[in-house]
């Protein structure tokens, strides 16, 4: 409930992206923590890492002091409610100035009200003073060196938290619908059709973090640097509005031509799958479906192959076994980088669901790949008249079905409340795609 209401104060900001909204009520992150920030191969997808280190660490010689500036931000926050835009708030919001950031936010509950009204203050750092006192600064290269920082991954620090003043206290109405977890349910809140409800009810403390804003960190050359700070700008001209901003702004509301036309440009890599002899793709399911009894087993196998993409080099436990396989298996680079997509599609998917779509049965991928054709065929979607069970109105892939069955109009819905702004719901689409189109490449052959 805490990552819904902090979402809900982020949109009402305006500040969607310029701040990372924090979802853990107990994270009370400080000005100047170090976050790494890491980008997917081949998704839009952002993912943060806190770190319990400050920017201060990184200098062998901290004789550095930061000043602060607070100043509230919002006033009697009164209410937060869902709607079928999606959750939003009513306030009295200044207009401070927010820094360099990215978003983030996973929601547990569908709908939340505040029960009493509450102010934001923001905390944030001297950037000018800060730069200057650290320039030319030598860096600790121990220290650096500690936090691992791969190339794939950007250091940052916190430059401005968001906080409540005082304690409040929130109502929030969860939905349930048999083996579906609250947070998919929420994402998917737009399909729900019968469910049941129950109320919960808390109160945080004062200052915790609701949301904080990040800038990078330079460690070229054995000296801190910190770039100056960058803005969107939007300009309005003769009735049009001309967007400057990163690519992930233009991705996040895909239309279906959008998503098809980006699964076609992928769907291609994935076909040498296929192409693996039978014993081959029976063992690769196996040890995936090994894996993935530990969800980070996943993860770690991508970030494994990000590092030596060949599979030549020590792994560790437990992947290694599965770069073992694809080394003796006289696996082709085509059929690597098959394998590689489909581990890196798997590993965007939230929760458990790739567990549960590796672990479905060959009727249910077989009427989900009927759906993945007919969505690249621009036809409206028909489910048989007899589904599997997790493909039914109660089953836990059920909202797969209502994803897969969506129109462009839908889709425009689902990103006006999308709660992770991070993983655009064209992009959750697309990666589902693949997903099936992958797992159904290495089923055995019936024919």
């Amino acid at each position: 409930m805490f990552a819904a209401t902090s979402k809900a104060v982020v949109k009402a900001l305006g500040a969607q992206g310029d701040l990372v909204s924090n979802e853990n009520m107990n994270e009370r992150i400080k000005p100047l923590t170090l976050v790494k920030v890491s980008k997917r191969n081949f998704w839009p997808v952002i993912t943060y890492t806190i770190i319990d280190q400050s920017l201060l660490d990184l200098l062998e010689e901290a004789d550095v002091s930061p000043e602060y500036t607070e100043d509230i931000v919002m006033e009697n926050f009164q209410t937060l409610s869902s709607s079928e835009r999606g959750i939003c708030g009513t306030a009295e919001v200044n207009a401070p100035e927010f820094g360099l950031g990215l978003s983030k936010f996973k929601v547990s509950v569908d709908n939340v009200d505040a029960a009493s009204s509450f102010t934001l203050k923001k905390k944030m750092v001297d950037i000018v003073k800060l730069r200057k006192d650290c320039t030319n600064k030598r860096i600790n290269e121990k220290n650096l060196d500690m936090l691992q920082v791969k190339e794939t991954e950007k250091l940052t620090f916190v430059e401005q938290t968001i906080y409540n003043t005082t304690a409040v206290t929130f109502v929030g109405l969860n939905h349930k619908a048999g083996s579906i977890s609250a947070a998919f349910k929420s994402f998917f809140k737009l399909f729900a059709s019968s469910s049941n409800k129950e109320t919960t009810t808390f109160t945080i403390p004062g200052e915790c973090t609701f949301a904080y804003g990040l800038m990078e960190v330079m460690t070229e050359d054995g000296t801190l640097g910190i770039p100056p700070r960058t803005r969107k700008v939007r300009h309005h001209i003769l009735g049009w509005w001309n967007i400057f901003s990163d690519a992930e702004e233009h991705d996040f509301c895909r239309t279906l031509q959008q998503v098809v036309a980006e699964m076609n440009m992928k769907e291609h890599l994935m076909q040498p799958l296929a192409d693996f002899p039978e014993s081959t793709r029976r063992d690769l399911l196996k040890h995936l479906s090994e894996l993935l009894k530990d969800r980070r087993a996943l993860t770690l196998l991508e970030e494994t192959w990000d590092q030596d993409s060949t599979g030549e080099s020590d792994c560790p436990q437990p992947v290694s076994s599965f770069m073992e396989l694809l080394k003796t298996s006289n696996t082709s680079t085509s059929q690597k980088d098959a394998v590689h997509l489909l581990i890196s599609a798997m590993d965007t998917l939230p929760d458990d669901l790739p567990a549960l779509l590796i672990s479905c049965s060959h009727d249910t991928l077989r009427v989900l790949n009927q759906l993945v054709d007919r969505l690249k065929e621009d036809t409206q979607a028909k489910l048989p008249e007899s589904l599997p069970p997790p493909l039914q109105e109660e089953g836990e892939l059920r909202w797969v079905v209502e994803l897969f069955c969506s129109t462009n109009q839908t889709l425009e819905q689902l990103s006006d409340q999308w709660d992770r702004p991070e993983f655009p719901p064209g992009v959750m689409l697309e990666v589902l795609s693949l997903v099936v189109r992958g797992l159904s490449l290495m089923q055995p052959r019936t024919d």
